[in-house]
């Protein structure tokens, strides 16, 4: 609503830890390692999108990502890739919308060569933490086509709880989809650890 401050934009700046990965603040300089990560199309089953057709569109997007906040100011957009602290590459990317109204909307892409090994659930865990912990979060939400099995396990692994069903969300590549929202509060007494 107009009047009412924008969220703070000050830990977007920060890296992040967890066991086996650095998730690292977006940057344009980040396009490169990932446009082979996003160029795999298995990562757009699900989603109303396709591979970036050329690295200087991705280097452009992420440059205005940068900003970390949306044109208007309403919105802090935190963006971070994800790297192994083993092998040092680029495996995909979580982000955060935060909003005034105290939501954030989560989201996330993982490299199709590192699904199934736990790497999405420790990069979102550690991602809704730092809006926990950072930000004056209430509730974190995410939009998932009813198709997508495994991110739907991703969330409920995560404690997130189904809160609707949004029949004919969308229509792509020739299908109608549904989506599910669903949502996570912050805990009583503070951050979620």
């Amino acid at each position: 609503m107009a009047g009412d401050p924008p969220p703070p934009v000050t830990s977007g700046e920060s890296v992040l830890e967890t066991q086996r990965l650095w998730l690292e603040p977006l940057r344009a300089s980040h396009a490169p390692e990932m446009f082979e990560v996003l160029s795999d199309p298995r990562l757009y089953e699900f989603i109303p999108e396709e591979p970036p057709l050329a690295l200087l569109s991705l280097a452009e997007r992420y440059r205005r990502l940068e900003t970390r906040a949306s044109p208007r100011g309403d919105e802090a957009w935190l963006n971070w890739i994800l790297r192994s602290k083993a092998e040092g590459r680029c495996l995909g990317f979580v982000q955060a919308t935060v909003r005034r109204d105290g939501s954030a909307q989560l989201a996330y892409e993982l490299g199709a060569a590192y699904w199934g090994r736990g790497y999405a659930t420790e990069a979102c865990r550690r991602a809704i933490q730092a809006l926990f912990e950072g930000y004056p979060v209430t509730r974190v939400f995410a939009e998932v086509d009813t198709r997508n099995a495994a991110s739907i396990r991703l969330l409920e692994r995560l404690g997130f709880r189904r809160e609707a069903l949004r029949q004919n969300a969308d229509f792509f590549k020739g299908a109608a989809s549904d989506e599910f929202t669903y949502g996570l509060n912050r805990p009583a007494g503070g951050a979620r650890s």
